[in-house]
Parts: C-alpha cells; structure tokens; sequence
C-alpha cells in the first residue's frame, strides 16, 4: 500500500516508458512518482519549443545546406549526417568534430555569460543570470539565431533582450502561458511550465512486446561482479569539464590532485583546521 517510486534513464526502452507512463492512471489508490533521468535533464524548455520535431539525419537528408545549434553526439553521426553538404553552420562554445564540416561558426556564449531561463526536469523554469561578459564576439544562441532571421528579412521580436525573448515563448507554447520573466526572480517560489498529463491509453502491444522480449532471455545469465572504477560515475567528462585536464584524472579513478581545487573554494585538513594561507593563495 505504499508508494512507487520509479527513477529510469534512456536505457528503459520505449514500450517500458510508455507502460511506466500508465502507471499513475492504473493505481488510483497509490501515490506514483516518475522521475525520468533524461540525458539532458534541463533542457525540457528547448524541447517544449520544438513540437513535431525530426532528427537531424532526417533533417539533414533533405538539405543541402543546414544549421546547427551545438555539436552532434559523435564523430561518425558528424560525418554520416554532415558531410557534402554544400553550405553547414555551426553556433558553438568549443572546436568539435562538427564545426570541422562547418563552412561557418557562430561563437556562441556559455551559460556563464548569458541572461535568459531554463527548464528542468521537474518543468521548474529557473534563470540564469550573466556572471561574466561574453569573450569577443561570443552571443547567446537566441540572439545569433534572430540576427540570422534578422538578415533573412525575418523580424522573431525578440532580439533586444531575453525578457523579450521568453515573452514570445510564454505567448508561443500553452505550457508557459502566463508566466513572466519578472515574476521568475524570486527562487524561493519557482515558477512551473504546465505540461499537459496524458489519459489512459492502450499499452496491450507494449506489454506484449516486453513479453516477447522477456521470453527471449537466456536461462541462465552471467552475474556481472565486476566493480566500477572508483569516481569514474561521479567525475564524467562534459562539454566544459573535458577542457580541464584534471578532471581526466578523476574521470579514470584518480585521486584528486592537489592542484585541483573543488568548490568550497577554502580547503580543509581532515582535522577540521583550515589550510595554510599559501594554498588558500593558490586559489584565490
């Protein structure tokens, strides 16, 4: 009679979600709570702005010139997808396996440099506020996006701010109608996108499907005993992270070197007494 929790990542397959999905509809009389790790956990706003959206292979397919906000997610999808194009642009932080098929790059801002909102997994919009100019010509990807429109002959409304920015959002998508980009500064009542709940649904080919699968399965399998190397989970390498040559040490198991230094940016000695004024030097 207690809850159910069900945490899943991208590793649950489709037929799996789309049963996991049910669940809050087929037990009425228990509280069920989903939380979906998805890989890119705040970035739900971007995909809330991109209704009947295609993947880029598809996309690119069907182009001979094309636009590209990021990196793809490997070398071989930046070859297979990119390459022959006639004409590719690329807005990007870093120099990547795809800004080398790029005719263009875009110096796009960080999330450091940059005024505007995102959307967490949990549909709280949240700001991020600018910390530092941006570096050169770097602009925050909405910006470069609507002085391309701009040169298209193509006025979005939005290129003078990021309030301006996510007004056309909220007036755009259902989900933010309502909300204002004042009303988000106060952090202690964020603000929520209203995502629409789906009703009850036939699931009787997925669950099927899942049998199928099941059945499948050898009788006997080999228990994985293998233990991970320590800090490899905690320590991956990101987009900013991989620019950080210690942060590879970490990622393969290392100890932390004692020229990384990890926010607090104050170190201790394991006895509670702060260390001595030369290292806290090294890192202010």
């Amino acid at each position: 009679d207690g809850d159910i929790v069900l945490m899943f990542g991208k590793e649950l397959g489709s037929e799996a979600q789309a049963i996991a999905a049910q669940l809050p509809l087929r037990h009425t009389e228990q509280r069920v709570l989903l939380h979906p790790l998805a890989g890119c956990s705040n970035s739900v706003g971007a995909n809330d702005m991109m209704p009947g959206r295609r993947s880029v292979a598809e996309v690119a397919s069907e182009c001979d010139a094309i636009l590209i906000g990021g990196s793809l997610e490997n070398d071989e999808l930046a070859k297979a997808d990119l390459a022959g194009k006639d004409f590719v642009v690329v807005q990007e932080l870093f120099l990547t396996a795809t800004t080398e098929f790029a005719d263009v790059v875009f110096p796009a801002a960080s999330f450091a440099e940059i005024d505007g909102t995102y959307t967490n997994n949990d549909g709280f919009v949240q700001r991020v506020r600018r910390a530092i100019d941006p570096v050169h010509q770097a602009k925050p990807d909405w910006m470069i996006t609507s002085m391309i429109a701009e040169a298209m002959g193509m006025d979005f409304g939005y290129s003078a701010s990021a309030p301006a920015a996510f007004r056309s959002l909220a007036e755009g998508i259902e989900a933010y109608n309502g909300l204002r980009y004042p009303a988000l500064k106060d952090e202690t009542r964020p603000a929520k996108a209203s995502h629409a709940i789906s009703g009850a649904k036939d699931i009787s080919n997925e669950i099927a499907s899942l049998k199928e699968k099941v059945g499948a399965f050898p009788d006997a399998a080999e228990k994985i005993t293998e233990e991970p190397r320590v800090g490899h989970k905690l320590h991956q390498i990101g987009t900013l992270t991989g620019k950080t040559p210690q942060f590879h040490l970490l990622a393969n198991g290392n100890p932390k070197p004692e020229s990384l230094y990890v926010s607090p940016l104050f170190q201790f000695n394991p006895d509670g007494t702060p260390k001595d004024e030369e290292s806290k030097a090294t890192v202010s």
